[in-house]
This record gives structure tokens, sequence and C-alpha cells, in this order.
């Protein structure tokens, strides 16, 4: 199953776009001569904008998606301002179900974050941190139970390998 905030992101997206509208157009809007430009000589649509595009930025809205089909974890996240400077590398993540070694879901007052720890030729390794915030709880919780059930089958499977060694 996939499980992924694209409907929130892209509800956020439109207002960062009508936000740059309204700022693009109060400045062009200032520059014309004549009485239309006498609306927009304190710019204050202009900073309302501005002021909403910074708000934007600060309480850090990511988009969040997730797929644990077949035997490969695909998880694309990206920020809802700066996602579109970071290379394809830093924002998708696939990796085999039987290399999860740990996860770590954790819920603050304003903020969820989910860490996932992988076992790597190089030992345990943790990949970066996901923002989860903006991901409704039902989703999260099938996202939670996925990774504990895959945590649990590979502990089950190393324990078999353990066994079969000794």
């Amino acid at each position: 199953m996939i499980v992924s905030n694209k409907a929130y992101f892209l509800m956020w997206r439109i207002l960062l776009l009508f936000l740059i509208l309204i700022l693009v157009s109060d400045i062009i809007f200032s520059q014309i001569n004549g009485s239309i430009s006498d609306y927009f000589v304190n710019h204050t649509p202009g900073i309302i904008a501005a002021v909403g595009i910074l708000l934007l930025a600060s309480i850090r809205i990511n988009y969040f998606s997730y797929e644990d089909e077949y035997e490969i974890i695909h998880i694309h996240s990206k920020s809802l301002i700066f996602g579109s400077f970071k290379a394809p590398a830093q924002t998708r993540y696939e990796f085999p179900k039987r290399i999860i070694y740990d996860y770590e879901f954790t819920k603050g007052l304003l903020s969820k974050k989910l860490t996932i720890s992988l076992a790597t030729q190089h030992g345990v390794q943790r990949i970066r941190k996901f923002n989860l915030t903006f991901v409704p709880m039902q989703k999260l919780n099938y996202v939670v139970n996925s990774l504990e059930n895959i945590r649990q089958q590979n502990v089950e499977i190393e324990k078999e390998q353990k066994l079969e060694l000794s």
C-alpha cells in the first residue's frame, strides 16, 4: 500500500504559489504609472504575502510517501519550500526490507519524526529523520505497523540464522 500526504502537500503548494503571485503582482502594480499604483504604495499585500511565505518556510511542511510493496521500501520526502533545490538522491530512499534493523517514531507536541536504522556492511546506520508532522494519523499508523512487522520478521530471520550456524 502507498501512504502519502500528496493532497495536503498540493494544497500547501497552491497556497505558496498564490502568495508568490500576490507578491509579484504587488511589485508590478506598484510600478505602473497612474491611479492603480496608489493602491500599492505601501506594499501591504506584498508584505502580507511575504510574511505568509516565511511562515510556510518556518513550519517546514514536507511531502512524505511510503511504499512497502514486495521486497523494497520506497520513501520519498521533500520540503515544500526547499524540496525543488535538492537532488533526487537526497529526497528518495529505496532499500530492501531485510536490512531494516530498527526504527524510532517520536511524537512531540507539534512534530512527528521517523528515524529508520539499517543493518549494512559497515554496521547499523541511521538514515536521515523524516518529518511526518503533516501526515494524517491513520496513515502514520499504517507506516509504524508496517515497520514494526518488518522489524519483527527480520529479528526472527536473524535468530533462525544464528540457530542454523550453531
